[in-house]
């Protein structure tokens, strides 16, 4: 093991100082995304914050640093201050399964599933996210498949970022929000291709999905009119009308949107974006 990836386990291990710990069987949310929804407020990076492992390179030590930054950055009662949020590599027609139990296993609150184009490939996104359930579980569907290998009955992988609590707490939590009103975990589906907005009625009866993410640019480029970053040029009819088409099946389903790209952030949210439908 390297010198560099045992002192990244040396910060995980010791954390933060007991101070700015949240206490064992704490009953506040852990993720602050969650919690803005739940008041009715607009989602933001100032309550999540997504690192990119798509475009990036996917480096679990990495990862697992930059945690420990987010784990560090606590309110005054030692309250996470930002969701953390992971992109992951795999697209929608891959098996995802084995990465997100990795990046879950480390603490991760959030995950963001790019190119998903169908609703069975969103099930299986949820599904990679869930435990399966328990005897006597409130919500037992869809089943997880998640397994639960790296926990002991001192604790789990994901401390400092869930704080002081036992295994069986964490299982209890770590799960799909708003499916499960109790959990703390947010699966967030990218709609970045054609097929993808013809099928979004369907992605959004997937029980477990959090919110939709639209990715301006690739839509554009999947859609053939070029890319959507250009300085001064609005969005091609074709990307106008998609991203449309998309927000007004999640307002409809009462399902958070948000938009990477795609114009002024106040006009977005004046159209809908970012906020829970209500």
């Amino acid at each position: 093991m390297s010198r560099r990836f045992v002192g990244l386990l040396v910060v995980l291990a010791v954390g933060l100082p007991c101070a700015a710990r949240p206490a064992a069987g704490q009953t506040g949310r852990i993720s602050p995304l969650i919690e803005r929804l739940e008041q009715g407020g607009v989602v933001g990076p100032d309550v999540w914050q997504m690192i990119d492992m798509e475009h990036g390179p996917y480096r679990i030590d990495e990862l697992q640093a930059r945690f420990a930054e987010f784990a560090r950055m606590r309110r005054p009662d030692g309250r996470l201050q930002v969701t953390p949020g992971v992109r992951i590599p795999m697209y929608g027609d891959e098996n995802p399964s084995w990465l997100v139990k990795q990046v879950l296993d480390i603490g991760a609150l959030a995950i963001v599933f790019p190119q998903i184009d169908t609703a069975a490939e969103a099930l299986r996104a949820v599904r990679s996210m869930r435990i399966p359930p328990q005897r006597g579980a409130e919500y037992p569907d869809p089943p997880g498949i998640r397994g639960a290998g790296l926990w002991s009955t001192d604790g789990f992988a994901g401390f400092p970022l869930w704080g002081e609590m036992d295994a069986d707490e964490y299982m209890r939590r770590a799960d799909l929000w708003p499916l499960n009103p109790a959990g703390e975990l947010f699966a967030y589906i990218m709609i970045e291709s054609p097929e993808g907005v013809r099928n979004i009625r369907d992605i959004l009866d997937v029980p477990g999905i959090g919110g939709i993410l639209i990715g301006v640019n690739d839509l554009s480029i999947n859609l053939g009119v070029g890319r959507a970053t250009r300085t001064g040029q609005p969005l091609a009819p074709e990307a106008q009308a998609a991203v449309r088409h998309v927000l007004a099946a999640c307002l409809e389903k009462q399902v958070l949107c948000s938009i990477i790209g795609g114009g002024d952030r106040e006009e977005l949210v004046e159209m809908g974006f970012f906020r829970l439908p209500r």
